[in-house]
């Protein structure tokens, strides 16, 4: 089991803020996630900012494997971020560098599901709205990246039209592993941040 954290997003809602190194309960978001999941990870982030999380790696080495791996399609968004990950490592659990309170479980159950032989495993809500940023995604679907790259759409999901096997899993079946969905908790706004320090106590976070 293995994950790549997309490091790319810039945080224009935040004052353009390095996102997974804001600190939530204490700790950077980044730091939350290793010590929660502490299973191989990539780090997929801009040119610009390698050298910044080569550091961070080595001050969390003691807890997994964290290697970093510079974006190989600049600018492109969480898709390209995506395509750098399959490119470097196969199949992988990607997630998003700003959700603090990815539960272990969750990303298990996404692998073990995804290896079954999907292309895509990917979280629904009972709305139709799609979590392609919690996800599994395989080797296989590497080539739908590819192809939605050279046709420049930016959308992951566009690149996800493109596979053959593609699981859109129902959250209610995630409850069973984080009955609150505190998986999907994303921070994108001082609001956002507010609210994370409000759920640490309510959250049972590794190491504690």
């Amino acid at each position: 089991m293995r994950c790549a954290l997309l490091a790319g997003g810039k945080g224009t809602r935040l004052n353009f803020a390095e996102k997974p190194l804001l600190r939530v309960c204490g700790k950077r978001i980044i730091e939350l996630v290793i010590t929660e999941l502490r299973i191989p990870t990539l780090i997929v982030c801009s040119e610009e900012k390698a050298k910044l999380y080569r550091k961070v790696a080595e001050e969390l080495d003691s807890l997994a494997e964290v290697e970093v791996v510079p974006d190989k399609i600049p600018d492109f968004g969480p898709s390209g971020g995506i395509y750098t990950a399959l490119l470097e490592w196969g199949d992988v659990v990607v997630i998003a560098g700003d959700m603090p309170f990815v539960r272990k479980e969750v990303v298990r159950l996404l692998w073990n599901e995804g290896r079954i032989g999907y292309d895509a495993v990917i979280p629904m809500w009972s709305d139709g709205k799609k979590e392609p940023l919690l996800a599994y995604y395989s080797s296989k679907s590497l080539k739908a990246f590819e192809r939605a790259i050279e046709l420049k759409e930016r959308k992951i999901m566009k690149a996800v039209e493109k596979m053959s096997k593609v699981k859109f899993l129902d959250v209610d079946i995630i409850k069973n592993f984080d009955k609150d969905l505190v998986s999907f908790f994303n921070v994108n706004t001082p609001e956002d941040l507010r609210r994370a320090d409000e759920l640490c106590s309510s959250i049972d976070l590794a190491g504690e």
